[in-house]
Protein backbone atom coordinates (compact mmCIF):
# COMPACT_ATOMS: atom_id res chain seq x y z
CA UNK A 1 0.00 0.00 0.00
CA UNK A 2 1.47 3.49 -0.92
CA UNK A 3 1.81 6.19 1.64
CA UNK A 4 -0.49 9.29 0.89
CA UNK A 5 0.63 12.68 0.24
CA UNK A 6 0.19 13.53 4.06
CA UNK A 7 1.50 10.64 5.77
CA UNK A 8 4.40 11.80 3.25
CA UNK A 9 4.45 15.21 4.30
CA UNK A 10 4.16 14.16 8.20
CA UNK A 11 7.07 12.49 7.88
CA UNK A 12 9.05 15.06 6.44
CA UNK A 13 7.93 17.43 9.12
CA UNK A 14 8.95 14.99 11.89
CA UNK A 15 11.86 14.75 10.62
CA UNK A 16 12.63 18.10 10.22
CA UNK A 17 11.66 18.56 13.33
CA UNK A 18 14.08 15.80 14.91
CA UNK A 19 17.20 16.90 13.24
CA UNK A 20 16.51 20.64 14.39
CA UNK A 21 16.06 19.77 17.86
CA UNK A 22 18.59 17.53 18.14
CA UNK A 23 21.06 19.87 16.33
CA UNK A 24 20.57 22.58 18.50
CA UNK A 25 20.34 20.10 22.41
CA UNK A 26 23.79 18.90 20.64
CA UNK A 27 24.99 22.74 20.48
CA UNK A 28 23.55 23.02 23.95
CA UNK A 29 25.76 20.10 25.51
CA UNK A 30 28.74 20.75 23.89
CA UNK A 31 28.93 24.47 24.82
CA UNK A 32 27.94 23.44 28.53
CA UNK A 33 31.00 21.02 28.29
CA UNK A 34 33.50 23.42 26.55
CA UNK A 35 32.32 25.93 29.71
CA UNK A 36 32.71 23.40 32.10
CA UNK A 37 35.89 21.57 31.35
CA UNK A 38 37.71 25.04 30.88
CA UNK A 39 36.38 25.88 34.31
CA UNK A 40 37.11 22.61 36.13
CA UNK A 41 40.34 22.58 34.27
CA UNK A 42 43.70 23.85 36.06
CA UNK A 43 45.41 24.08 33.25
CA UNK A 44 43.05 25.95 31.09
CA UNK A 45 43.08 29.74 32.37
CA UNK A 46 39.87 31.68 30.24
CA UNK A 47 38.79 34.95 30.73
CA UNK A 48 35.25 35.94 32.58
CA UNK A 49 33.94 37.70 29.44
CA UNK A 50 34.65 34.43 27.33
CA UNK A 51 32.64 32.50 29.96
CA UNK A 52 30.10 35.07 29.22
CA UNK A 53 30.56 34.38 25.38
CA UNK A 54 29.80 30.98 25.63
CA UNK A 55 26.76 31.12 27.79
CA UNK A 56 25.01 34.02 25.68
CA UNK A 57 25.50 30.96 23.12
CA UNK A 58 24.01 29.13 25.46
CA UNK A 59 21.03 31.47 25.54
CA UNK A 60 20.76 31.73 21.65
CA UNK A 61 20.40 28.18 21.18
CA UNK A 62 17.85 27.40 24.24
CA UNK A 63 15.76 29.88 22.66
CA UNK A 64 15.09 28.40 20.19
CA UNK A 65 13.87 24.92 22.09
CA UNK A 66 11.11 26.77 23.84
CA UNK A 67 8.10 25.02 21.88
CA UNK A 68 9.75 21.43 21.83
CA UNK A 69 6.53 19.42 22.08
CA UNK A 70 4.73 21.82 20.06
CA UNK A 71 6.42 21.82 17.10
CA UNK A 72 4.66 21.04 13.86
CA UNK A 73 1.05 21.39 15.18
CA UNK A 74 -1.02 25.17 14.37
CA UNK A 75 -2.21 26.07 18.19
CA UNK A 76 0.83 26.40 20.03
CA UNK A 77 -0.29 28.12 23.58
CA UNK A 78 -0.34 31.28 23.04
CA UNK A 79 1.73 32.61 25.80
CA UNK A 80 4.32 30.45 25.20
CA UNK A 81 4.54 31.05 21.50
CA UNK A 82 4.25 35.22 22.33
CA UNK A 83 7.25 34.93 24.66
CA UNK A 84 9.37 32.51 21.87
CA UNK A 85 8.55 35.17 19.53
CA UNK A 86 9.85 37.82 21.43
CA UNK A 87 13.02 36.22 22.47
CA UNK A 88 14.21 34.90 19.22
CA UNK A 89 14.43 38.22 18.10
CA UNK A 90 16.23 39.88 21.43
CA UNK A 91 19.01 36.74 21.36
CA UNK A 92 20.68 37.64 18.34
CA UNK A 93 22.27 40.54 20.16
CA UNK A 94 23.68 38.72 23.15
CA UNK A 95 25.92 36.59 21.01
CA UNK A 96 26.97 39.36 18.99
CA UNK A 97 27.72 42.04 21.82
CA UNK A 98 29.41 39.66 24.03
CA UNK A 99 31.57 38.80 21.09
CA UNK A 100 32.18 42.42 20.46
CA UNK A 101 32.85 42.64 24.59
CA UNK A 102 35.77 39.84 24.38
CA UNK A 103 37.46 41.29 21.30
CA UNK A 104 37.54 44.83 23.26
CA UNK A 105 39.17 42.48 26.19
CA UNK A 106 41.98 41.00 23.46
CA UNK A 107 42.74 44.31 22.35
CA UNK A 108 43.44 45.69 25.75
CA UNK A 109 45.26 42.47 26.66
CA UNK A 110 47.26 42.78 23.80
CA UNK A 111 47.62 46.62 24.10
CA UNK A 112 49.02 45.55 27.92
CA UNK A 113 51.97 42.94 26.85
CA UNK A 114 53.01 45.31 24.33
CA UNK A 115 53.42 48.23 25.88
CA UNK A 116 53.16 47.65 29.67
CA UNK A 117 50.07 49.15 29.61
CA UNK A 118 47.44 48.38 32.78
CA UNK A 119 45.35 45.72 32.18
CA UNK A 120 41.32 46.29 31.82
CA UNK A 121 39.59 47.76 34.90
CA UNK A 122 37.76 46.07 36.89
CA UNK A 123 34.74 48.41 36.57
CA UNK A 124 35.20 48.47 32.57
CA UNK A 125 35.11 44.37 32.87
CA UNK A 126 31.72 44.82 34.51
CA UNK A 127 30.52 47.29 32.05
CA UNK A 128 31.46 44.50 28.67
CA UNK A 129 29.88 41.92 31.49
CA UNK A 130 26.62 43.38 31.75
CA UNK A 131 26.04 45.55 28.54
CA UNK A 132 24.83 42.54 26.25
CA UNK A 133 22.40 41.00 28.35
CA UNK A 134 20.94 44.81 29.34
CA UNK A 135 20.51 45.29 25.71
CA UNK A 136 19.22 41.42 25.58
CA UNK A 137 16.32 42.87 27.86
CA UNK A 138 15.50 45.84 26.22
CA UNK A 139 15.37 44.53 22.69
CA UNK A 140 12.72 41.57 24.48
CA UNK A 141 10.65 44.21 26.17
CA UNK A 142 10.87 46.62 22.69
CA UNK A 143 9.83 43.34 20.68
CA UNK A 144 6.93 42.10 22.61
CA UNK A 145 5.22 45.74 23.70
CA UNK A 146 6.33 46.26 19.61
CA UNK A 147 3.07 43.65 19.13
CA UNK A 148 -0.59 45.15 18.99
CA UNK A 149 -2.00 42.78 17.30
CA UNK A 150 -1.98 39.19 18.72
CA UNK A 151 -2.78 37.76 15.22
CA UNK A 152 0.80 38.41 14.64
CA UNK A 153 2.01 36.18 16.33
CA UNK A 154 2.33 32.32 14.96
CA UNK A 155 4.78 29.50 13.52
CA UNK A 156 7.14 30.23 11.12
CA UNK A 157 6.89 28.76 7.90
CA UNK A 158 8.45 25.44 9.01
CA UNK A 159 6.74 25.19 12.20
CA UNK A 160 9.70 25.10 14.76
CA UNK A 161 9.54 27.94 16.41
CA UNK A 162 7.06 31.02 16.72
CA UNK A 163 7.40 34.65 14.94
CA UNK A 164 6.26 37.38 14.83
CA UNK A 165 5.12 38.60 11.08
CA UNK A 166 6.17 42.38 11.38
CA UNK A 167 9.44 43.73 10.35
CA UNK A 168 10.05 46.07 13.01
CA UNK A 169 12.01 44.21 16.19
CA UNK A 170 13.64 42.17 13.00
CA UNK A 171 14.99 45.71 12.22
CA UNK A 172 16.19 46.61 15.59
CA UNK A 173 17.84 43.83 16.19
CA UNK A 174 19.39 43.94 12.59
CA UNK A 175 20.57 47.53 13.24
CA UNK A 176 22.25 46.60 16.31
CA UNK A 177 23.90 43.58 14.97
CA UNK A 178 25.03 45.67 11.99
CA UNK A 179 26.32 48.20 13.76
CA UNK A 180 28.62 45.91 15.93
CA UNK A 181 29.81 44.26 13.00
CA UNK A 182 30.93 47.80 11.47
CA UNK A 183 32.73 47.90 15.38
CA UNK A 184 34.20 44.20 15.75
CA UNK A 185 35.97 43.41 12.32
CA UNK A 186 38.14 46.57 12.33
CA UNK A 187 38.77 46.03 15.52
CA UNK A 188 39.93 42.87 14.67
CA UNK A 189 42.20 43.98 11.73
CA UNK A 190 43.59 46.62 14.09
CA UNK A 191 44.50 44.01 16.50
CA UNK A 192 46.58 41.85 13.74
CA UNK A 193 48.15 45.09 12.42
CA UNK A 194 49.31 45.79 15.98
CA UNK A 195 50.69 42.32 16.05
CA UNK A 196 52.20 42.47 12.58
CA UNK A 197 54.37 45.91 13.53
CA UNK A 198 55.03 44.66 17.14
CA UNK A 199 55.48 41.24 16.49
CA UNK A 200 59.39 41.39 18.29
CA UNK A 201 57.80 42.90 21.16
CA UNK A 202 55.28 40.66 21.30
CA UNK A 203 57.33 37.33 21.05
CA UNK A 204 59.80 38.96 23.84
CA UNK A 205 57.34 39.46 25.94
CA UNK A 206 56.75 36.48 29.03
CA UNK A 207 54.02 35.53 30.76
CA UNK A 208 51.11 33.07 30.48
CA UNK A 209 48.71 35.99 28.56
CA UNK A 210 51.16 36.19 25.61
CA UNK A 211 51.39 32.54 25.55
CA UNK A 212 47.87 32.38 25.35
CA UNK A 213 46.67 35.62 23.18
CA UNK A 214 47.62 34.74 19.99
CA UNK A 215 46.15 31.32 20.07
CA UNK A 216 42.64 32.64 21.54
CA UNK A 217 42.91 35.43 19.05
CA UNK A 218 43.04 33.30 15.82
CA UNK A 219 40.37 31.78 17.22
CA UNK A 220 37.95 34.54 17.60
CA UNK A 221 38.48 35.92 14.15
CA UNK A 222 37.28 32.52 12.65
CA UNK A 223 34.81 32.48 14.91
CA UNK A 224 33.25 36.34 14.80
CA UNK A 225 33.46 35.45 10.98
CA UNK A 226 31.06 32.71 11.18
CA UNK A 227 28.82 33.74 13.66
CA UNK A 228 28.51 36.94 12.47
CA UNK A 229 27.99 35.76 9.41
CA UNK A 230 25.38 33.34 10.75
CA UNK A 231 23.43 35.06 13.36
CA UNK A 232 23.03 37.94 10.07
CA UNK A 233 21.61 35.40 8.20
CA UNK A 234 19.20 34.01 11.15
CA UNK A 235 18.16 38.01 11.70
CA UNK A 236 17.08 38.38 8.07
CA UNK A 237 15.03 35.11 7.61
CA UNK A 238 12.83 36.05 10.72
CA UNK A 239 11.64 39.06 8.64
CA UNK A 240 11.47 36.85 5.10
CA UNK A 241 8.35 35.36 3.50
CA UNK A 242 7.39 32.11 5.25
CA UNK A 243 8.85 30.22 2.51
CA UNK A 244 12.24 31.60 2.78
CA UNK A 245 12.86 30.73 6.41
CA UNK A 246 16.45 28.59 6.41
CA UNK A 247 16.11 27.38 9.44
CA UNK A 248 19.62 25.38 8.57
CA UNK A 249 21.23 28.60 9.61
CA UNK A 250 20.99 27.70 13.13
CA UNK A 251 22.74 24.39 12.39
CA UNK A 252 25.45 26.28 10.93
CA UNK A 253 25.74 28.43 14.30
CA UNK A 254 25.70 25.18 16.51
CA UNK A 255 28.20 23.54 14.47
CA UNK A 256 30.16 26.65 13.79
CA UNK A 257 30.02 27.56 17.65
CA UNK A 258 31.11 24.10 18.65
CA UNK A 259 33.67 24.11 16.01
CA UNK A 260 35.67 27.01 17.02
Amino acid sequence: MENSPGSAQAGSLSLKVTVFNISVLLGVVSLGFIAATAYFASTVHRSQLWFRHIFSWIVYSVAFLFLVGHQGGSNPPFGLCFFQSALIYAVPTYPTLSALAFVADLYIRLSAIIFNKRKIHPSFTKFLVAFPPVVLLAVFIEAMVSVQDPAVVELEGNLLYCHVSSLQPTLVSSYIIIITGIIIFPLEIWIAVMLYRNWRLFRSSSGPDQQLFLTMFVRVVLFTIISMSGVGLSSMSLGAPNGMKPYWTRLVLTIGTFGS
